[in-house]
């Protein structure tokens, strides 16, 4: 899941969708975020999508922000 109105920007191509929705998935379900919490959903997607941006964009580095970002 990508924080509300991201995709409508047209800021990420469906390749960079996928990488960011992967990662977010995973660090859901580590922790065990479930679907519904939309609030925690978010911020590990924040953090996943501001490492992106910075340039940190390995799968593991994806993640680690997006488990930073939870905690």
């Amino acid at each position: 899941m990508l924080p509300s109105g991201t995709i409508d920007q047209g800021v990420y191509d469906a390749k960079e969708i996928a990488v960011i929705s992967d990662a977010v998935e995973a660090v859901c379900s580590e922790l065990g975020i479930d679907r519904a919490d939309l609030v925690s959903r978010e911020r590990v997607a924040s953090h996943v999508m501001r490492s992106w941006s910075l340039g940190r964009r390995t799968p593991l580095g994806l993640v680690q922000a997006g488990l930073d970002g939870a905690a």
